[in-house]
């Protein structure tokens, strides 16, 4: 059975990595004092301040007058939600077109889209670093880019799936290993911020996430709310009471992510169209 490092190597289309995200992340505790050094970190990438400027002044912001920089950016809309658009500008990159053998790449990229809001829904309920669990949410399918493209046949049937013990003990079986696996292992080849790495690898069992189980749970139960707004009954199961109990949330939360889902509902969709726009860069 090969090693995940040798499945990497031999891919067809391995993805890029999100390379501002691991600079902006340590900035978060003081924005005050690093306005000017997150704007220069934004603003070095010239396609991605012309993205970042072209959604800040859709219609979902509402803009009266046309926000003309990143530093204007920042002011008027707001660093977190600046940072949610290049984390997503950014992150789309990681989702390569045109689509690699055996994946649908919008697909999966509007699927990630929507459990980093949910994901990030959790943790602003749970209290806990939602600008940091956002991102994890974004990347925690990214080992099915790659799992995809290696066996195409055999995992077309399950990698849009949501994935369940059944689906995880099939990859394993088939690789020798599973999607989040693979993920975690691609983010620490992009040397990314341990918490990312530990997130993205207990998705799927979060008390396996030795320090970081917090982090975990809340990408698990985002992942699992998105599911639930196709199959009602995934937001009652034992899988998602046993989450919400670890993070002592109330069930009535399930109602507010859901309407704040449905507020955000234009951006993720516009957001979604990302992946057929984004021009890998190195």
């Amino acid at each position: 059975m090969e090693t995940i490092q040798n499945l990497l190597g031999r891919v067809e289309v391995l993805p890029l990595s999100p390379s501002l995200l691991p600079k902006l992340l340590p900035k978060l505790s003081d924005l005050d004092g690093n306005f000017d050094e997150v704007v220069d970190i934004i603003a070095i990438d010239p396609s991605l301040t012309s993205k970042l400027l072209q959604i800040c002044n859709s219609a979902f912001f509402g803009q009266e007058e046309p926000v003309s920089s990143v530093s204007e950016a920042v002011s008027r809309v707001g660093y977190q939600s600046v940072y949610l658009l290049v984390a997503m500008i950014n992150g789309s990159n990681c989702f390569p077109l045109p689509n690699p053998t055996g994946i649908d790449v919008v697909r999966l990229w509007k699927h990630s889209i929507s459990v980093a809001f949910a994901s990030k829904f959790v943790a602003e309920s749970a209290r806990m670093d939602s600008n940091l669990i956002f991102t994890a949410g974004l990347l925690h399918d990214i080992g099915k880019v790659v799992l995809g493209q290696a066996q195409p046949q055999q995992m077309s049937s399950i990698i849009y799936k949501r994935t369940d013990a059944a689906v995880n003990e099939r990859e394993t079986i088939l690789f020798g290993f599973h999607h989040a696996e693979v993920g975690a292992a691609l983010l620490e080849r992009w040397k990314l911020p341990a918490q990312l790495v530990s997130a993205v690898r207990y998705h799927h069992d979060p008390r396996g996430a030795q320090g970081f189980e917090p982090l975990a749970a809340c990408v698990n139960l985002g992942n699992l709310f998105t599911h639930g707004q196709e199959s009602a009954a995934v937001l009652t199961s034992p899988e998602t009471k046993s989450v919400m109990e670890y993070l002592r949330l109330p069930p009535h939360l399930l109602l507010d992510w859901r309407q704040q889902l449905w507020d955000h509902r234009e951006l993720i969709e516009s957001m979604s169209g990302l992946s057929k726009l984004a021009k890998p860069s190195k």
